[in-house]
């Protein structure tokens, strides 16, 4: 086997990284362009991106590489840094050469140091697990057709609804949907400077709502609604499948969600809960914190005190009382002691919604999600 050179990308690297990706997908898919694909990420005019990622190099050239982007996580008054890991490829002819293995632990190490609080990917479960990453959050699914809004909405008219694409040149209209954007109780932060590369991620459109004639919200096709006014969803539903010759759409809510829930429990085809992504907490205190006090923005907390042990990791005490969260760091002796993977699974796992826990009523699972806008 050729000599490896394990390395952190520079900016000279960048024509080859998207070069790269492009044929590693492409051979693997169907063809793949990453700047459209990704342009928060791989765009022209994107910040530099070689910094997060990481690169095997057999004599000059790349030949497998995994990005974790840096993102900043808003909720409510809390914050999270993570790091969405992504863009994960091995040339044809180099794998089986154990590349990712190195490159994955120089992502989660390069993590650590950043200060993240947890790490982010999609892919196959048990191939992560290894890493300590486990299919986690909670996601709420709703697919509305045309039918059921014929009926719900018989006697509504919605022609006064319209959609236009969101474009760089309406700049009133680009403020007002970044604004909007970051008044949603979770989001990622989102600088003006990249909104449009952000709003077009993955392939989508984002189209400004009006109603008659007024701003009203704005609708990104990979999955992100935003209005001034959640009880407008069903008549903007009717007139965007109208608009789009669809006959159906499905959305993805968060569980903190619980007006736009509401709506969508009474106007839906189908609904079913699945998971967010493979997730692996870096800083327990401070994710636990975080969640649970989100969680305790929409629902009622049973009081408690419990303290849990991560492997050789100190023990952090939860505290909830008048559903208030505390979460802290006190040398109790731990109620639970656990491996990295059952920490995670006790705290997050979806299993918790429907089984009993061994936490208090009402604390898990902690809720994680995010729209596309604000993944890799």
């Amino acid at each position: 086997m050729k000599e490896t050179l394990y390395t952190v990308a520079c900016p000279q690297d960048r024509e080859e990284i998207v070069d790269f990706a492009n044929f590693v997908f492409s051979q693997a898919h169907e063809p793949h362009d990453f700047k459209k694909l990704l342009p928060k990420a791989y765009a022209d005019d994107a910040p530099d991106f070689s910094d997060w990622h990481f690169l095997a190099k057999q004599q000059g050239r790349i030949r497998a590489m995994v990005a974790c982007r840096p993102l900043e996580m808003n909720m409510l008054d809390k914050k999270l840094s993570c790091g969405f890991i992504g863009t994960v490829s091995v040339h044809p002819y180099s794998r089986g050469e154990g590349h990712m293995k190195h490159l994955m632990k120089m992502a989660m190490d390069d993590a650590r140091e950043r200060g993240h609080d947890l790490m982010i990917l999609g892919g196959q479960r048990q191939r992560y697990n290894y890493f300590g990453f486990e299919h986690m959050g909670v996601s709420l699914h709703y697919t509305v057709n045309t039918t059921n809004l014929r009926h719900a909405l018989r006697d509504q008219d919605a022609s006064h609804i319209t959609f236009s694409p969101l474009t760089e040149e309406k700049q009133d209209e680009v403020d007002f949907c970044h604004a909007l954007s970051h008044k949603m109780p979770v989001h990622g932060t989102r600088p003006r400077e990249e909104y449009m590369n952000i709003m077009h991620n993955w392939n989508a459109e984002c189209y400004v709502i009006r109603v008659h004639g007024e701003l009203a919200g704005y609708l990104m096709t990979a999955g992100e609604i935003a209005l001034v006014d959640e009880q407008l969803l069903p008549l903007v539903l009717k007139s965007y499948l109208a608009f789009a010759g669809q006959e159906s759409i499905t959305l993805h809510c968060a569980p903190y969600q619980k007006e736009r829930i509401h709506i969508l429990s009474r106007l839906c085809e189908d609904r079913y809960i699945g998971t967010f992504e493979m997730i692996h907490i870096l800083n327990f205190p401070r994710v636990v914190d975080t969640l649970l006090s989100l969680k305790s923005s929409y629902m009622r907390l049973s009081d408690g005190c419990v303290t849990v042990q991560v492997e050789d990791q100190p023990s952090f005490t939860i505290r909830v009382k008048d559903n208030q969260v505390s979460v802290a760091e006190e040398g109790l002796t731990p109620d639970y002691a656990l491996s990295h993977l059952e920490a995670q699974r006790m705290l997050m796992d979806l299993e918790n919604a429907v089984c009993d826990s061994r936490m208090p009523q009402g604390w898990l699972p902690l809720p994680f999600t995010m729209t596309a806008a604000d993944t890799f």
